[in-house]
């Protein structure tokens, strides 16, 4: 009986042993999940989310589209306003093709005219002009109305102590201008252009007659298509050997004889005609065809001769 006593004593007090080293193993290392501190934290933060002020409204704005740098604006070239010489686009229809040709229709100082030896005005004191030409390969192209022959700078005119560069040089069949109401076969004209843009044409007239070596070299190169300049460096050209050695001319203000039909036109014609041959002038005119415009109404203008008239000279020494 004292042994089982004995025996329940012991176990008794290892039981309380197991409890007390249990209480102080928990109390040195914390549990795992507390679920009762679990469900704490969670009921309080509801109650923070419920409690909580609401935030302050952020106001939202459609995005703005960026706007798209304007595109910089292409200058559309005008397209050229067909003329010619027959049709419906004839000289007399110039004026009306464009607003641009007004002064063909409009114009009171147009060319050509019809110079009368008789009724212009002799002078003694009509400036002349110095020739300052260079030797230069040959620049050819048919613009579709004319062979237009253009120069490099360089070369030049002096007139009234201004100088006048040499831009280029074409050929009319027949002649443009009349000398006493008479067109002769041909006409060549060389065209001068200041610093200002004001122009000085000069034009020589060729009459029937022996061939001309300088318009020989230039019609065997006379190109059959249109808007392609011809550079030729074994043919030097200088227009100055068209030009007659009388050196007496007509002197008015006129116009270009093509649209826009410009007026300001410092006109020179060489009353000496030049010659050409019949087969060198029907060459130039098979290609060209008759591309000159009428002559235009003098409207009071007066034409001046670069020499005096006779009447005037014998006036004069009876004076003296």
């Amino acid at each position: 009986m004292k042994f089982i006593q004995f025996t329940l004593t012991i176990l008794i007090s290892f039981f309380w042993i197991g409890i007390v080293s249990a209480e102080v193993s928990s109390a040195k290392e914390p549990a795992l999940l507390d679920l009762g501190a679990e469900a704490k934290k969670s009921s309080l933060e509801q109650s923070n989310k419920i409690n909580k002020p609401a935030s302050e409204p952020v106001s939202v704005t459609a995005k703005q589209p960026v706007q798209a740098k304007p595109k910089p604006k292409v200058k559309i070239k005008d397209k050229p306003i067909k003329w010619g010489y027959s049709g419906n686009i004839a000289p007399e229809y110039w004026g009306s093709l464009s607003e641009k040709y007004s002064m063909c229709k409009t114009g009171k100082n147009q060319s050509p005219v019809n110079i009368l030896n008789k009724k212009s005005v002799g002078t003694t004191s009509l400036p002349g002009f110095d020739v300052r030409y260079r030797d230069v390969p040959l620049k050819i192209i048919n613009n579709g109305h004319s062979i237009l022959v253009n120069y490099p700078l360089g070369s030049y005119i002096e007139l009234n102590n201004k100088r006048f560069h040499l831009l280029h040089f074409n050929f009319r069949t027949p002649s443009e201008h009349q000398l006493d109401g008479f067109n002769y076969p041909m006409e060549m004209q060389v065209t001068h252009k200041d610093s200002k843009g004001n122009l000085v044409i000069i034009a020589i007239v060729f009459r029937e007659g022996k061939g001309n070596l300088a318009l020989h070299d230039i019609l065997r190169k006379l190109p059959k298509d249109v808007g392609k300049e011809h550079l030729h460096e074994k043919i030097i050209i200088n227009p100055s050997r068209f030009f007659p050695a009388e050196k007496k001319f007509y002197k008015y203000t006129g116009s270009l004889t093509t649209p826009p039909c410009s007026e300001g036109v410092y006109w020179v014609v060489f009353k000496r005609t030049m010659e050409a041959s019949a087969s060198q002038i029907a060459r130039m005119h098979s290609l060209l065809g008759d591309n000159n415009r009428p002559v235009q109404k003098i409207h009071g203008r007066t034409i001046l001769k670069s020499w005096p008239d006779r009447s005037t000279v014998e006036e004069r020494y009876e004076f003296n």
